[in-house]
């Protein structure tokens, strides 16, 4: 069950941290293959506007400039440190809160959106306001993280404090790691998208892979909330620290669903 009490980028992964640029970069190792590939599949019709919602530090809004060599877009995010370098033609960086700023209807040919809406208590209601963002015809990539492979973790310190990590996300943040990334063909259904198709991976987190080091990060940030938590023992957060920085543990790490569909294009 959620509650929320902060904002993400409030206090936990604020832009300001030292570290959280590398923990996006290492995400991004991670995901951007698997984002990239969803986004070059075929499309419907031709793609002149694209939306990249939470771009974090722009590496898939550069790559949709590739992928879409005629097409503008448009990337945002609630704190521009990590894109204010980025000057790139047809590309928009733009200051924007998804949960209270909007675009008009039909605006976008392609959204794509990445562990972004699971953090926000309305994320059904904005997951609503993205689709009718959507131009008829356009197509939608949502990725979302679920934890499932982190409770058949083998390892039972690192399963512990992984998933002490995320009841710490739900009960700061309000963020859902459970249901939501599993639902969202029923979310999307709901909302009137089509041909739609769900790819899961699950990435291996060593001390040298790029899932490990954002896994690493993100336990260092939230330790000292993780440690509190009841059925955590004492030692547990810097036993799986210590094991994330030296050749040894070999385990899943969080899981991605990632959604693609379509919105029925207007009758003739």
């Amino acid at each position: 069950m959620t509650t929320r009490t902060e904002r993400y980028g409030d206090h936990i992964f604020s832009h300001t941290r030292a570290d959280e640029r590398a923990r996006l970069t290492a995400l991004a190792e991670v995901l951007d293959p698997i984002s990239l590939d969803a986004l070059a599949a075929p499309a419907s019709g031709p793609v002149r506007r694209c939306l990249e919602l939470a771009a974090g530090t722009g590496s898939v809004a550069r790559r949709m400039l590739d992928l879409f060599p005629t097409a503008h877009v448009t990337a945002t995010e609630v704190d521009l440190r990590f894109l204010d370098a980025i000057c790139e033609d047809r590309l928009e960086i733009l200051h924007h809160d998804v949960t209270a700023d909007g675009f008009p209807d039909g605006s976008f040919d392609v959204i794509h959106a990445r562990y972004l809406l699971h953090h926000l208590p309305t994320r059904e209601e904005t997951f609503g306001r993205i689709v009718r963002w959507l131009a008829p015809g356009g197509r939608l990539i949502i990725e979302e993280p679920a934890l499932f492979s982190l409770e058949a973790a083998r390892d039972e310190t690192y399963r512990r404090v992984s998933l002490g990590a995320l009841r710490v996300l739900a009960e700061r943040l309000g963020t859902d790691c459970t249901h939501w990334g599993l639902d969202l063909p029923r979310t999307a259904t709901a909302k009137g998208l089509t041909d739609i198709t769900l790819r899961t991976t699950v990435p291996t987190v060593t001390h040298d892979s790029p899932m490990g080091r954002f896994w690493r990060l993100t336990l260092a940030h939230l330790a000292p909330e993780i440690e509190r938590l009841p059925g955590v023992l004492p030692d547990d957060t810097p036993t799986v620290l210590d094991r994330l920085a030296r050749p040894g543990l070999v385990e899943m790490g969080m899981a991605t669903v990632t959604l693609t569909a379509a919105k029925p294009a207007r009758a003739s």
